[in-house]
């Protein structure tokens, strides 16, 4: 096999590990996207309506402590889905510079 040859194989190589830190970092943005929607979805909540006062306070204080428990374990799942959607972008950049340095050897005469 010639060196040419063995670059080429190469090069197939890290276009399917180009495709596979891609499919990654786009598993990781959509759960980041995710969790960030249902971040979104706690602040669109509205007050109960056609309740005696005393409930509506009641149920609008415990709703609230409930709200500020689901805000503080989504904002620790979004956190850790940050460092892993960074990691994933960062393995995905060095992919696909890794393919492209192949690509430009393989283009050589």
């Amino acid at each position: 096999m010639t060196p040419k040859d063995r670059l080429r194989r190469l090069e197939k190589i890290t276009l399917l590990l180009r495709e596979r830190e891609l499919s990654r970092l786009a598993q990781a943005s959509a759960q980041k996207t995710r969790t960030e929607a249902q971040l979104m979805a706690l602040d669109k909540t509205g007050a109960p309506h056609g309740l005696d006062p005393v409930v509506a306070a009641q149920v609008t204080d415990r709703f609230g402590l409930w709200t500020t428990n689901r805000r503080i374990l989504l904002n620790q799942k979004l956190a850790r889905e940050t460092v892993a959607w960074m990691e994933a972008k960062t393995e995905a950049q060095r992919a696909f510079g890794r393919a492209e340095v192949l690509r430009k050897l393989c283009l050589k005469p």
